[in-house]
Parts: C-alpha cells; structure tokens; sequence
C-alpha cells in the first residue's frame, strides 16, 4: 500500500483521407523518442528515486492508475512481457477511462493492426487482426480462457485488455492465427474503495457505473461493478445494464479462491448500414445519420459464472491455478442497409430497374433512398470451459528450468433460428420502404416482424494437453519450447423450413500445436526475440459450417515467425516494443474443380507481414504516453483452388490496411487539472471480396484519423470531472465494410462526466 500511495501521489503533478504521413511521422519521430528518453533517464531525478522492482510491481496493482504494464497474464499465468517472444499490446484500465472505451470494439480501435468487418447479421464482433479473422471460439478470451464471439461485450467490468499477436494454439488450442485477445476482469482487493461514475453526452447518452470493493474478512474481499446505460443517439439506440460481482477469499495465502458471476443484457437498435457510393465512402453523409426503422433490434443476454482455485506449493514448489466459467449467451438482430436512387422510388419502396447511379456529385439532401433488411438472425449459444495450468522452476542438468504445463477442456453448443419467409418478409431483403438522405431517422417502422424457425443446431466438445519449457542457457540467453495435443469433436444439424433434418459430425483425433523461441536479455533493460509457433483451425469455428462440404475437410494450419525487442526506460517508467512478423497460412480451405461438386480441399495458401511497435509509459512525472503502431508491409493470397475465379493469385488480402494505429497523450498540467488527447487511424482500407479473403476490387474506405481529446479537474481526491470529445472533426469514415455495404465509424460526440469515491 505504501508504493501505491507513493505513485498516486507522483501521477498528479495533414491530409486525412491519406494518413500514412500522419502514422509515418509518429514511427519516424519512434527514434526521436528512444533516443531522448535515454538522456532523459540521466537527468530525471523522480525517475531515479524509483527502483525499478517498485514500478513494476505497483504497475499491475494500478491499472486504473498508470496506462504501463510490465506484467501480463496472457501467456498463461501472471508473466513479464519481456519474458514472452510474441508482440503484446496492453491497454490497461487508465486508457480505458481516459479516452471513455465503452465496449470491446471502441477500444480496440486504440490498438493497431486490427479492423473490423461488417456483416449480413449487424453484428459488431467480426474483428480481423494482421489479416486474419479473429472472431472465432478460440481467439476471444476471458481471463485466458475462451469467450464465445458472438454477443455485445461492455468495458464497465474490464481491467485491463491484452493482446498477443501471432498464432498462438499451443497456449489456447483451435483458432488464433492472428492473435488473441484477453479481456481481464475486475478482481477484489485487500482494501475497501468505492466509485461512482455518471457520464452524460450528446445523441441523450446517459451512463452510471459502479466499484464497490470492500473487505469482508482476513484474507477476503468482494467486489460488485455494476452498469447502466441508455442513449437515444439519432436513431441508433443504446438500452443496455449489466453487474458483475466477485467474491475471493484467501489472498495471498497458499490457497486463493474466487467465485463470480456476470450478467450483460443488451436491447439496442443498430446503426444502418450504407452502400457504397461510386465504390466508396459517401464523405457527406453524416455519420449521425440513422437510415434504419424503429422495428430494428440487437437484442442480447450474456450470462455465466467463473470460479477459480489458486493453490502455491510450500517451498517453492510452484503454483496450480484451476479455473471453470459456464454461461448461456442470446443474440437476435435485424439491421438495415439503405442504398441510393436517382429518381423517385416506386411504389413499393424500391428503385425503378435501369436508373442512373447517384454519385458523390449527384448527391443532395432529396435523393431518394431504399432500405433492406439485413438477414434476421437469432442464436442461443451455451459453453463450458475447464482449465488447469501448473508453473514451476527447477534446476536440472545444471540449468534453470520454467516449466509451464496443463490440460483444458470445453463443452459448447449452439442453436441457430432463421427469419421465416412469407406473410410479406421475402428472403433477406425485405423492403423496409424509402426516404431520403435528408431525413434520416423518420420514424418508419416495418409493417411485418421476423418470425424465426430452428435452423442449425450444432453440439461439440474438446480437450487438449501442453507443456512448455524456458531453459536459461546462461543467465543472457533463454530457449523456450512448447507442444500441444487437441481432441476436437462436434455434430451438426441443418434443419430445412420443413423441419428437415440434414445431419453431420465432424472429428479431428490428433491436433498437434508448436511454439519454440529464443530470448537474449542482456540486462534488466532489455530482451530480443525470435519466435516460432503453429495453430489451426477447424471446420465449424463459428458453431456452423459455412458449406455442410466442410466436415471432413482437416483443419487448416498457420505458422507465425517473429523477430522483435522489448526495451524499458527511465528507470522502467517507458516501454518499448517493437517486432518484424510473418503470419502464413498455408494449407487454406478453397475448392478445386478436379473433385466432384468443387469439394472443398487444403490447397489454400496466404501470408501477412510486417512491422509493429509499441511506446507506453512516462517521460517525465507530468507526462504519460501511450502509442501503437503496425505497418503491414505485405497481406497477399498465395494460392488457391482451381475452381475459384481467375485473378484472385496474388491479390492483397482484404480488411488489411498498410498503416494503422493509435496514440494517447496525457499531460498534467497543473496539479488538479490534466489533458489529454490522441489519434486514432489507418490507410485505405477494402473489404472482403467473396468468400477467398482476397480484397475488394470495386469498393474501399478512404484512410482517416480521428482526433479525441480529454479534461480533467480534480475537485478533491475524492471528486473528479472530465469531458471528453471523440472524433473532433467528426471525420466521416468507413468503420465496419462489407462487400455491399459499410457501416459509418461514430460520430463527433461529446460526455462529461463526473466521478465520485468514497
């Protein structure tokens, strides 16, 4: 408690459709940085009165306090970042309600290499990461263990969110191509704090969060958080609370437990969707603009219970963490596209067949606009997943041993229901009727609903087995290695609009997952890697095939090589990471024509390469900075099966734009008042062209960068306020793309917030 007290103290006192010379300047000016900070680090006394063991360990005590993390838990257990060979970004609690990150998918537009498509069902989660989908059941994680992708997720309960680069099976089992990304929860502490947070903004955004941690016994805390949240934001509305509570008990002692549940419940309208317009962005539409219906919905519950036992052996003896979560998570959605018409639409809300394109040129508030329902969809999914991971060193053969070593296993299901045609809802594009471009959010509602039917069922379980070994080859040098075995079973049920039932199981017996990597730490300061690692993925990622072909086709394979550096600075208050990458995978699922039916085969290949690099931490005691940054140098398809189009070799692959990332400024300007402000942006941008990953040829986003910025007063140590307002210029940008459509990045917006503990 005396170090916390001790940092909390310290802590208070271009062109932009063409960002690639904004991002440029800011890994250019990355020398300039290092460069400064290592003089920096001989002249700053606060720097030097800190013991860099002391930094560490109060870093991870204060997420809410610092936006740097020296420790992690991604890698399985609580580990160094220096001590993992793969490219980590952690945004720590600090950035979170700094920059006002309410959901998963806002602040993970503060991390770079990541994009995000836009899909038939308006979900939000379809995240890509170096070029690869990461929305799968293996590449989501809550507190390291899988997440099932498809719900809404909200920051009110997050600690920090990590994310690691690069395949990664080995340590999670199937999926993970691109990297994972772990969502940290709130923990209770030995200590009795409570906050209250209300934030009121523009669009009639209101939202109260809670904190209440106290101590309830020795060794025992509970913490409850707590949220609500309604908006009417222009049509797109937000209706959403949720509670977390958290009871622990024995901490710190050699047997640690914690019992907790979560609840989210979700009722929100979509924002609409828009074609594009002479294959691009409509730069002046404003992306407050609501072309949906007061029928429209994204509905959803997530809830389930997580318990953990955390067992330290006497002596040294190492640590065994077991870990179970269990929940039921519902979804139903049903957005809307709107496109453009040059003449009046006819009767029936639709544009006449054989009418001229609107341009950007021929756009005015009168033009005529369609709107079609996007696919309704509705799903139940229900997962359980178990865990046990056990950490040791030991000295064998005169060297030091870190062993790392565990067994997991899952139980998932899913049921999937499909909108019933008839009765006036026709295939997936009901007509939901006309408007105009200057009369956004009209009040329309749809005269018929969706009424769903069963159409996929789907049931599955696993288990896997790993163990890794760090050898210190010499107190420099470290060599690591890692294997994993995986048993993967599930069966499928398509189900026709006669109740039909069409049946297939799928079954991979022996998944076999490598990692190897070598470290050289020359001094506390620094550590260089080199790492190698697998991962695959199945058929039915998602709950469902994609083609009912699929179920015997083996899983495909990706490998990830990676050369980067972890370097501290200024006594270790900054950090910097930089890493050289290719992810390839190489044995893809396409189809080839030499097989009856274009049957599906493992003739497929891709790859992705670049550079990224990461600068977090503090410069001076007035001055914390937070920076991003990937440059993917290359994302291109290799190979594919004869049956696809001609063409499609050597295309780049979509929802991969060559620059991307993100900064976070925070200066204390006085001592009760502090600024803050940061960017956050990528190159142009294509989507997904057909179902090969190739880009689009006919439509992209123009690259952007939006500007947000923060104030803080602190009234007393126990009352603070802060405005914020994201997207300064409200830059009008594509957020989400799909091949027909894309869905407008949020608007400007402005909250003010204020926050009390007691």
């Amino acid at each position: 408690m005396t170090h916390t007290k001790h940092l909390r103290a310290t802590a208070q006192q271009p062109d932009a459709s063409n960002p690639i010379l904004p991002l440029g300047a800011l890994a250019a000016g990355f020398g300039l940085m290092v460069a400064s900070c290592a003089v920096g680090a001989q002249t700053t006394a606060t720097g030097a009165s800190l013991p860099q063991v002391n930094v560490k360990a109060t870093a991870e005590e204060n997420s809410k306090e610092n936006l740097q993390t020296n420790r992690t838990t991604i890698g399985k257990g609580q580990q160094e970042i220096r001590d993992i060979p793969q490219s980590i970004t952690v945004m720590t609690e600090r950035l979170i309600d700094d920059a006002k990150l309410e959901t998963l998918k806002q602040a993970l537009h503060y991390t770079a290499g990541i994009t995000f498509a836009a899909t038939e069902n308006g979900t939000d989660q379809d995240i890509r990461m170096r070029g690869f989908p990461v929305a799968t059941t293996g590449d989501l994680l809550i507190d390291g263990m899988k997440d099932p992708s498809q719900y809404d997720r909200d920051s009110f309960n997050y600690d920090r969110i990590e994310v690691m680069r690069g395949s990664a099976s080995m340590l999670f089992g199937r999926g993970s191509t691109g990297g994972v990304i772990n969502q940290v929860t709130k923990q209770p502490k030995l200590i009795t704090e409570q906050e209250v947070v209300t934030t009121v903004g523009t669009g009639g955004s209101i939202r109260v969060t809670g904190d209440f941690n106290a101590i309830v016994g020795e060794n025992a805390a509970l913490r409850v958080n707590v949220m609500k949240q309604k908006a009417s934001n222009f049509g797109a509305e937000i209706d959403k609370e949720g509670i977390a509570p958290t009871y622990r008990w024995g901490i710190g002692t050699a047997d640690e437990f914690s019992v907790g549940l979560f609840y989210l419940n979700t009722d929100n309208v979509p924002m609409s969707s828009l074609r594009y317009l002479s294959g691009s962005v409509a730069k002046d539409i404003s992306a407050r603009n609501f072309y949906g219906t007061d029928s429209d919905y994204l509905r959803g519950e997530a809830t389930y219970g997580a318990a953990s036992w955390k067992h330290r052996f006497a002596g040294g003896g190492g640590e065994l963490r077991t870990q179970m979560r269990s929940g039921v998570f519902h979804r139903a959605s049903w957005g809307t596209t709107a496109g453009y018409c040059g003449v009046a639409l006819t009767a029936t809300g639709t544009c006449p067949a054989g009418t001229p394109a609107v341009t950007a040129a021929t756009l005015t508030d009168q033009t005529a606009m369609t709107r079609s329902g996007l696919a309704p969809r509705k799903d139940k999914i229900r997962g359980t997943y178990v865990q046990s991971d056990y950490s040791n060193s030991f000295q064998w053969l005169g060297m030091k041993h870190e062993i790392l070593t565990g067994v997991d296993a899952a139980r998932e299901s899913a049921d999937r229901f499909v909108a019933v045609t008839g009765t006036g809802l026709v295939g997936t594009n009901f007509n939901k009727g006309g408007t105009s471009v200057g009369t956004p959010n009209d009040g329309t509602r749809t005269a018929v609903d969706p009424v769903y039917r069963p159409g996929s069922d789907y049931s599955g379980h696993s288990y896997g087995a790993y163990i890794q070994d760090v050898v210190n080859l010499t107190p420099q040098w470290k060599l690591l290695g890692g294997l994993r075995y995986d048993n993967f079973k599930a069966d499928m049920n398509t189900i026709s609009a006669a109740a039909v039932k069409t049946s297939s199981d799928l079954s991979y017996s022996s998944l076999w997952s490598s990692r190897f990597g070598v470290l050289f730490q020359p001094s506390a300061t620094q550590s260089y890697h080199i790492s190698y690692g697998t991962s695959f993925n199945t058929s039915a990622d998602t709950y469902q095939y994609t083609d009912q072909r699929t179920a015997d086709v083996p899983a495909e394979k990706s490998r990830n090589i990676e050369i980067g550096g972890k370097l501290d600075w200024l006594d270790g208050q900054l950090s910097t990471r930089a890493a050289i990458f290719r992810t390839e995978k190489y044995n893809e699922r396409t189809t080839d024509s030499d097989f009856a039916g274009n049957f599906p085969v493992l003739s497929g290949k891709r790859h992705s390469q670049g550079v990224e690099f990461d600068v977090v931490g503090r410069i001076t005691p007035a001055l914390e900075v937070y920076l991003s940054y990937a440059w993917t140098h290359e994302a291109k398809i290799d190979k594919v099966g004869t049956a696809v189009a001609a063409g499609i070799v050597g295309s780049p692959v979509g929802l991969t734009p060559k620059h991307s990332g993100a900064t976070w400024i925070s200066y204390q300007l006085m001592p009760k008042l502090r600024v803050a402000g940061g960017a956050r942006g990528a190159a142009r941008n294509r989507p997904l062209q057909g179902t090969t990953g190739a880009a689009s040829t006919t439509a992209s986003a123009p690259g952007y960068i939006a500007y947000d910025a923060m104030v803080e007063y602190q009234f007393t140590d126990n009352v603070y306020a802060q405005l914020n307002v994201s997207n300064l210029t409200n830059k009008v940008y594509g957020d989400q793309l799909y091949p027909g459509f894309y869905t407008p990045g949020e608007a400007r917006t402005a909250k003010f917030t204020l926050g009390v503990k007691f």
